[in-house]
């Protein structure tokens, strides 16, 4: 397998995985697509959600930014309600789909490095993502508890 730490490498590993990745200067952008999405939110509520889906052995990958905000990458949004798109928008949270583009590690943007949380795992497959819909009743989970309704 392609390693993840060199520009080349990590665009040919993620192209395997069917990611729709362009390369721009100094930065990998996935293009979110039919097969892959991603939930932007604030790092402490990230690891509140990451943790919600973990012991329910449905957490993926995370990118993490230099701005603190984690990516929680998901199955697909595209057909999501505008419903749990407000929910999540309300929660402080961001859906990145139907072709937007995001960074994926070794990526350099203003701040500093784009990274993986922890090591990414998968095979040549690449990764399982939780569906969308798991990140969206994570999220209400977490903040229902702490009193964010």
């Amino acid at each position: 397998m392609p390693p993840l730490d060199t520009f080349s490498g990590a665009l040919e590993r993620y192209s395997g995985w069917g990611w729709l990745v362009l390369r721009s200067e100094n930065r990998l952008l996935l293009t979110t697509d039919h097969v892959v999405s991603a939930v932007e939110m604030p790092a402490g509520v990230g690891g509140e959600v990451q943790h919600y889906l973990a012991v329910r052995m449905l957490a993926g990958p995370v990118v993490v930014l230099p701005s603190g905000r984690w990516l929680v990458l998901t199955g697909s949004a595209d057909s999501a309600s505008q419903v749990n798109l407000i929910r999540l928008r309300a929660r402080g949270a961001l859906t990145h789909r139907l072709g937007t583009l995001v960074p994926l590690p070794p990526s350099r943007i203003d701040g500093g490095g784009v990274r993986w949380l922890g090591t990414l795992p998968g095979d040549g497959a690449g990764p399982a993502l939780p569906p969308f819909t798991a990140v969206v009743a994570a999220l209400r989970a977490v903040t229902e508890t702490a009193g964010l309704r």
